[in-house]
């Protein structure tokens, strides 16, 4: 899964960005201006102007303290629990639907099953919690912060393994495009088992969870389960400041003890361990009710359709338009950087790469839908061209972002901001490329290019794969209100323009063809190698 906003920030950034990656600049904070309707598909205003902290700087913890607002005092309900909490399946944990209350350590999601316990899922309780972000890192789909009504239910404390996922298929191929850790014959790589599944698609995410008579979580379980209720803060009758947590482990900044990702700790971005770790590890970044990896390790689906403008008041047991284009992904991959970490950050299959899973939700109410339009795509079409030689390598990538997530001025998007949508070309090995990408309707996006000329996808001098080649951006935001052609972009290659390196050696890391890490064409022990072009 991509995460660009380290990358294409804006050229005149990277133009003027130093060339030693020991060097971290800083930029200005943009000054972003709500504009009509706050972003694509009509959604609300998603929070304050980005804050202080250019894009090559040391990663900041989230900070949700501006985020609060006293209507967000809502009442917790007292649970009431049966007089004598059954254990019917005698494994020495009683049943949550009986008696609510009842610890996530010590609640039984299926107490007539003795092999589901909490080591296997955990127990959310019924009652309220904070959903959203207005930080500086937020996108504009994470807008407003609100208070949302959930029934109770379990969600699985660790992530599909290989080893489950390849049980499933049964010997069936995957359908993925991308898949790691189980072979196109359907059987899990040897030392893989442990690791997530990853490159799942959106049908075989949902039936793998049906299978096991769960289903994929709404976005709202989802991100209670990271964030936590409102039973947890300092009051536990109503909400208050403290139920904005930030992250599942709490207001810590991201580091790799805590999450597996493209660390931006230290500056320069950074990948932890260039690989997924298995589902049971890094216990010191578990969740408020005990679930591992929520943020980083994979993107996990979710069951709602994306829809930017579905945030408000009164939501109870949310599910998300009733239909859509593009499903809702949480929670961060091995490859995403620090500041996409925090619980409230949303994003959607409409871009995809292979570091997707899925963990299952045992729901006890069904959704109910969010009465708000479908969004609706259109398509962007247009002309690449090289400022210099031809467009050659392994993949050119075309991609979006919500243009009211830029400074007007500078063109520069804040961190932490996620594309709209990407498409990955077979570069033309000509001086120009037709291109074409669709991107939801009702609002303005910058379009922009990175090409992997193959020199790239080195970890150790932070070369970035798919910005090894070059990098561009149209001159000005695209207004889609419909289909839209005629869009130019130049492809500037590193050192072009300005007479300095664009950024660190190669560009700087996290563009659209995946992290700064291992060449695609090296394998690791054990599996096969990926196809020429292929990128994570």
């Amino acid at each position: 899964m991509r995460n660009l906003s380290w990358t294409l920030l804006s050229l005149p950034l990277l133009l003027a960005c130093a060339s030693e990656p020991d060097a971290p600049t800083q930029s200005p904070a943009p000054s972003v201006t709500p504009g009509p309707g706050g972003g694509p598909g009509g959604g609300p205003g998603g929070g304050p102007a980005p804050g202080p902290g250019g894009p090559m700087g040391a990663s900041k913890a989230e900070d949700l303290g501006g985020s609060w607002r006293e209507e967000l005092a809502v009442e917790v309900p007292a649970l009431t629990d049966a007089a004598t909490c059954p254990d019917a399946d005698g494994d020495g944990f009683v049943s949550a639907v009986a008696c609510p209350s009842t610890p996530a350590e010590k609640a039984d999601c299926d107490d007539a099953d003795p092999k589901v316990t909490p080591a296997t899922e955990r127990w959310i309780r019924p009652g309220p919690f904070l959903m959203g972000s207005g930080s500086d890192h937020a996108g504009r789909d994470e807008g407003p912060v609100h208070a949302v009504t959930m029934s109770g239910y379990c969600l699985d404390r660790l992530e599909l393994s290989a080893q489950s996922f390849a049980a499933w298929l049964n010997g069936r191929a995957p359908q993925g495009p991308d898949v790691r850790s189980v072979t196109s014959a359907g059987a899990v790589e040897p030392g893989r088992e442990a690791h997530p599944a990853e490159g799942l698609t959106y049908d075989e995410a949902k039936a793998v969870c049906e299978a096991q008579g769960k289903a994929l979580p709404t976005e709202a379980q989802w991100e209670k389960a990271a964030r936590g209720g409102c039973e947890l803060g300092r009051d536990p009758g109503r909400c208050d400041v403290e139920d904005l947590r930030p992250y599942p482990w709490g207001t810590a900044a991201p580091t790799c003890a805590l999450a597996n990702h493209n660390s931006t700790e230290k500056g320069m971005p950074a990948l932890c361990v260039s690989d997924t770790l298995p589902v049971d590890t890094l216990p010191e970044g578990a969740g408020p009710y005990g679930h591992l990896h929520l943020s980083g390790n994979v993107w996990e689906y979710t069951a709602d359709f994306w829809q930017p403008g579905v945030y408000g008041p009164g939501r109870v047991d949310p599910g998300g338009p009733a239909s859509g284009v593009t499903h809702a992904l949480r929670g961060g991959g091995w490859n995403t950087f620090s500041t996409n970490m925090r619980a409230s950050n949303r994003f959607h299959d409409l871009v995809m790469g292979s570091a997707v899973g899925v963990r299952c939700a045992r729901p006890t109410a069904p959704a109910n839908t969010d009465n708000t339009p479908p969004m609706t795509l259109a398509t962007v079409s247009g002309v690449i061209t090289a400022s210099e030689g031809q467009l050659k390598g392994r993949a050119l990538y075309i991609t979006a972002f919500d243009a009211a997530d830029a400074d007007p001025q500078s063109g520069m998007l804040a961190p932490g901001r996620s594309p709209v949508a990407e498409v990955k070309l077979t570069p033309s090995g000509e001086t120009s490329q037709p291109f074409s990408v669709q991107v939801p309707s009702g609002g303005s996006v910058l379009i922009m290019a990175a090409l992997d000329d193959g020199s790239g996808g080195q970890k150790d001098d932070y070369k970035s794969a798919s910005g090894s080649g070059g990098f561009g951006k149209a001159d000005k935001p695209v207004l889609v209100e419909g289909d839209v052609s005629g869009v130019a972009v130049k492809l500037l290659r590193p050192g072009a323009g300005a007479g300095q390196p664009m950024g660190p050696p190669g560009g700087p890391p996290g563009a659209g063809g995946g992290p700064p890490g291992p060449p695609p064409n090296s394998p690791r022990p054990g599996a096969q190698p990926p196809p020429p072009g292929s990128s994570r």
